[in-house]
C-alpha cells in the first residue's frame, strides 16, 4: 500500500484508519470518531439490561433517534470540511495533514458530550431499582462501543453476548455467574484505559503522520499494541474461567465459540471431516478397510486438533508484532523503490503453519482414498447419492429444547459442499454454530 498523499483522502474520509495501518500496522482510531455510541438497533440490549417497562420504551427509543439524528448532522459537518481542506491541498494549497485532521479532534469533545446527554436522559427515565442496574447498563455500553475497535484477534470477543446467545437454563448459567462478573469488571477497565490511551496518542499520530515520522508512528502503534494484547488477555483468561463453572456439554460449547468467533482464522472449519462421513457411508466397504479409514480419521483428527493448538499460540505470540513488521515491509517497499538498501521484514509466523495444514489435508485424502477401490472411488467422486455424508446434528442453540430433535434451523451446514467431502470455502466463525474447536487448548 502506498504511503499517505492529501489527494487519495478525497476518496473517502474512513480511510483515515486503514491509511495509519498502512504507515504504523495497526488501527489508531480515527474512524472511532465517525461511530455513534448507541443505536437504535441497542434497544434489545438497553431494554434487558435495565429491565425498562413498557411505557418506558418508546420514550427511551425516541431519545435513541433524536442521539442519532444529531449525531449524524455533525459528522456530516465534519466531512465536508475534511472534504474542502483536502480539496484545498489537492488543488495547490499547503500539504498540511494537520489542518485535514483538526476537524476531528474539534468533535471528538462535542461528540462525547452528545453520548453523555443521551446516558444522562435515559438515566433520569428510571426508577430508583432500575438505577441500581446503572454500573451493569454503562458496561454494557462500552463494550457494545469499544469491542468492535479491535485490532488484535481475541481482543473483540464478547462472551457475555455469547452466552446471551446460548439461552442457558438459569440453574445452568447460575455457577457461572461470579466468573461472569469478574469478566465484565476486568474488561471494563481495560477497555477504558486502552480507549484513554488511543484518545491521548491521536494528536501525536496526527504529528507521525504529517511528518512521515514512521519510527515515532510505529512506537506510539505499539504504546496502542500494548493496551490491546491487556483486553486480549482478558478475554482469554476469562473463557477458561466461564467454562470451568459451566458444566457439560456446555461448557465445551461455550469454549468452543468463544475461541471460534475470537480466533477466525484458527478455527475453521474441519475441512476433512465432510470427507470422512462420505467415505464411512460407503455401503461396500469391508471391514479392514473401514478399520484402516477410522484410523485414519483418528490420527486426523489428533493431528489437526494438535496443529490448531501451535496456530493459536502463534498467533497470540506474534499478532501483536505486526506493527513493526507492517512497517518494516512498507519500508521495504520504498527503499525497493528509491534502490536503498531494504530493512530486514521479520517473517510472518502463521505461514508455515497454514502451508503445513495445506499439506495435511492433501496428503490424508490421498492416503485415504488409496484404501479404496477404483470403483470406491469413482462413485465418491461423482457423488452418487447413496455415498454422501449423512445429515449432521448439533447442539441446538436453545438448551431447554435439547431433548428434542433438531428441526433443521439450528443445524450444523457440512464443512464440505462437493458430494465426495471435499472441503467447501470456510464460512465465518461467530455465526450461530461455530466451527469445532479442539476440547484442551493449552
Amino acid at each position: 500500500m502506498k504511503f499517505l498523499r492529501p489527494a487519495v483522502l478525497t476518496l473517502s474520509l474512513l480511510l483515515l484508519a486503514p491509511i495509519a495501518s498502512a504507515q504504523f500496522g495497526g488501527k489508531a482510531g480515527f474512524s472511532e470518531a465517525f461511530k455513534p455510541d448507541l443505536l437504535p438497533r441497542d434497544m434489545t440490549m438497553i431494554v434487558q439490561t435495565l429491565k425498562l417497562e413498557e411505557w418506558q420504551r418508546p420514550i427511551v427509543q425516541s431519545l435513541l433517534e433524536d442521539y442519532k439524528d444529531s449525531f449524524k448532522t455533525g459528522t456530516d459537518a465534519i466531512r465536508e470540511k475534511m472534504v474542502n481542506s483536502a480539496k484545498l491541498q489537492k488543488n495547490g494549497g499547503a500539504k498540511d495533514m494537520r489542518s485535514l485532521l483538526a476537524p476531528i479532534e474539534a468533535w471528538l469533545p462535542e461528540k462525547e458530550r452528545l453520548f453523555e446527554d443521551l446516558m444522562d436522559s435515559i438515566k433520569s427515565q428510571l426508577s430508583e431499582n432500575q438505577k441500581e442496574l446503572w454500573p451493569k447498563f454503562e458496561r454494557a455500553v462500552r463494550r457494545t462501543r469499544s469491542l468492535d475497535d479491535s485490532d488484535l484477534s481475541g481482543e473483540g470477543v464478547d462472551l457475555i453476548s455469547i452466552l446471551n446467545q446460548m439461552q442457558l437454563k438459569q440453574d445452568v448459567l447460575d455457577p457461572a455467574l461470579p466468573a461472569m462478573e469478574q469478566y465484565e469488571i476486568a474488561l471494563d477497565a481495560a477497555l477504558k484505559a486502552r480507549d484513554a490511551r488511543i484518545s491521548e496518542l491521536l494528536p501525536k499520530f496526527t504529528d507521525a503522520m504529517e511528518n512521515m515520522d514512521m519510527q515515532n508512528g510505529s512506537q506510539l502503534q505499539w504504546q496502542i499494541m500494548s493496551e490491546r494484547i491487556v483486553v486480549r488477555n482478558i478475554q482469554d483468561e476469562s473463557i477458561e474461567k466461564i467454562t470451568l463453572a459451566l458444566a457439560q456439554p456446555f461448557a465445551t460449547d461455550f469454549r468452543t465459540r468463544a475461541l471460534a468467533q475470537g480466533y477466525r482464522e484458527v478455527f475453521q472449519p474441519d475441512p476433512l471431516s465432510n470427507f470422512f462421513a462420505a467415505v464411512l457411508n460407503l455401503e461396500d466397504l469391508t471391514a479392514q478397510q473401514r478399520t484402516a479409514i477410522e484410523s485414519a480419521q483418528t490420527s486426523w483428527n489428533e493431528s489437526f486438533n494438535g496443529l490448531q493448538t501451535r496456530m493459536l499460540e502463534t498467533t497470540r505470540a506474534d499478532e501483536p508484532t505486526k506493527s513493526k513488521r507492517k512497517m518494516l515491509s512498507n519500508q521495504a517497499k520504498k527503499a525497493a523503490k528509491d534502490g536503498t538498501t531494504a530493512p530486514e521484514v521479520p517473517p510472518d509466523l502463521l505461514v508455515p503453519l497454514r502451508n503445513e495444514k495445506n499439506k495435511m489435508v492433501q496428503e490424508t485424502r490421498e492416503n485415504v482414498l488409496k484404501l479404496l477401490t477404483p470403483d470406491q472411488a469413482e462413485r465418491l467422486s461423482a457423488g452418487v447419492p447413496g455415498v454422501r455424508p449423512p445429515a449432521q446434528t448439533t447442539t441446538p442453540g436453545m438448551y431447554e429444547n435439547a431433548d428434542k430433535k433438531n428441526s433443521g434451523n439450528g443445524e450444523k451446514s457440512p464443512a464440505g459442499s462437493g458430494s465426495d467431502g471435499s472441503p467447501a470455502e470456510p464460512t465465518p466463525a461467530g455465526n450461530n454454530q461455530p466451527p469445532q474447536a479442539p476440547e484442551t487448548v493449552e
